[in-house]
């Protein structure tokens, strides 16, 4: 007797109604590579090289999403279309205007240090790093164009100057890039946050060294009060030695020693727009400082402690001819704002 087939309607191949889909899709798909692909449609505008070739490639991995057996669902042609065509945002002519006398200045922060209990210079990663972040810098130096560099007045701020501007000669050279680079320059309006000691402003470091020596005094003879910025400084460097964040201490709390994040932030601003105003005009000015100032005045753009940045890592800023108002960009957030220098509240005096 035969055997009988349980299953008489079952089969391997798709139903009709899926392969009709399928063969759909393909032809929308050849239909979007087509139009994607040619420049000389009716309506279509001459093209860069460069975006050409860039919708060249959209088309065929558009081609490649529709037809893909695993492509999520709900995806065509249309959508494989839009999300890989390439896109080049053109700001408005007026903006394009405003922008094109603007000074570019970056806030670097120094290269890796030997330490921070005292005025140490950078390790041989440190001077590796700002050397390859001057040869970044040179691909946006301009023909012609003056750049400026300066630094806080430390050791880590100066080596970094130093090892921008070698990276920088060497960048352009190998490009072709002609333009006027100044050679470093001490600037006391980019220093770091100072802090109050006995009547004496110093830099953290320099102040940790008084601290440290003090406190022992205090420690061994278990007498007498310990003044203000001692008491500070401890809370400021415990948390330090304790692998915390010292800087979102100084940034949060109103610390009575330590110069105010926000009269730093105008010190800066108004270093900015002294150099700018200088004799020649840079076009370009790079800053080699400290952490905190950095954070501070991106803080104060964007309204929020955006965190620490990275050795070599930098705040960009655009600044208005007018010396009024400015962009800010931080870790890909850009914010146009008032310059804060252009008032003068009395509480800041």
């Amino acid at each position: 007797m035969a055997e009988i087939d349980r299953f008489p309607g079952t089969r391997d191949e798709a139903p009709s109604y899926l392969n009709r889909y399928h063969e759909r899709r393909k032809a929308e798909a050849v239909d979007a590579a087509a139009a994607l692909a040619d420049p000389a449609g009716p309506v279509a505008e001459p093209q860069a090289p460069y975006i050409q070739k860039a919708l060249t490639r959209a088309a065929e991995r558009a081609l490649r999403e529709a037809v893909v057996e695993d492509a999520p669902p709900g995806t065509n042609a249309a959508y494989a279309a839009v999300t890989v065509t390439p896109r080049e945002i053109v700001p408005p002519p007026v903006f394009r205007e405003r922008l094109s006398g603007t000074v570019d200045v970056r806030l670097i922060r120094h290269g890796e240090t030997q330490g921070y209990s005292t005025d140490g210079g950078l390790t041989p990663l440190g001077r590796w790093q700002a050397h390859r972040k001057g040869q970044d810098l040179a691909r946006g130096v301009r023909a012609g164009s003056l750049v400026k560099l300066v630094h806080a007045p430390t050791a880590r701020a100066r080596e970094t100057a130093d090892a921008l501007f070698e990276g920088l000669e060497q960048a352009m050279a190998r490009y072709g890039i002609e333009a006027t680079l100044a050679k470093p320059e001490p600037n006391a309006w980019f220093r770091n946050f100072q802090v109050w000691c006995d009547g004496v402003a110093l830099d953290p470091t320099q102040a940790f060294i008084r601290y440290s020596s003090i406190l022992e005094g205090y420690e061994r003879s278990k007498a007498g009060d310990r003044p203000g910025w001692i008491t500070e400084m401890d809370r400021f460097w415990s948390t330090q030695a304790a692998g915390g964040d010292p800087i979102t201490i100084w940034l949060s709390q109103p610390l009575q020693y330590f110069e105010p994040a926000a009269l730093v932030v105008r010190r800066f601003w108004r270093g900015i727009v002294e150099t700018i105003a200088s004799d020649p005009k840079p076009e370009r000015i790079f800053v080699a400082t400290h952490s905190g100032p950095i954070r501070a005045v991106a803080a104060a753009a964007v309204g929020h402690d955006p965190g620490e940045p990275y050795n070599v890592e930098d705040v960009r800023i655009r600044v208005y001819s007018d010396l009024e108002h400015a962009i800010v960009t931080y870790r890909g957030r850009g914010v146009e704002i008032e310059i804060p220098t252009t008032t003068t509240p009395p509480w800041t005096q």
